[in-house]
């Protein structure tokens, strides 16, 4: 049996929105935590109806570093993974505690988070 490698990944976290005296939220820059991970491919049996999403591209990934969902509480947006040179949005986590050995980690569910053609803020082609 061969051992789990991990991966060189970086996970986007976001802090809660803020607003301007204008009372419009104000972007939002994530802060980039570098970490490793065992990246395993994921059940497709859940249906995701989330716009952006397409197909089986959900990955499972395994890591002593922690990953958050989004908190309605606080307005504070999940966590994003960005692994393989794309993005992944975590939408479920399982905080496993430590156990003899194997220090505490977090198993997050994520799902790729297709890019918008053309990217926010391009200028439409010429006619």
């Amino acid at each position: 049996m061969q051992p789990l490698s991990a991966e060189a990944i970086t996970i986007l976290r976001y802090t809660a929105q803020t607003f301007g005296t204008d009372g419009r939220p104000l972007a939002q820059t994530p802060t980039q935590i570098a970490a490793r991970a065992s990246v395993q491919p994921n059940d497709p049996g859940m249906t995701c109806t989330d716009p952006g999403y397409s197909g089986a591209e959900r990955r499972r990934f395994f890591s002593f570093t922690e990953m958050r969902t989004a908190n309605e509480d606080t307005g504070t947006p999940a966590d994003r993974i960005t692994w393989d040179s794309r993005t992944w949005l975590v939408w479920a986590v399982q905080e496993w505690a430590g156990l003899t050995t194997l220090a505490r980690h977090w198993e997050a569910d994520a799902y790729l988070v297709q890019p918008r053609v053309p990217e926010a803020g391009t200028p439409p082609p010429p006619p």
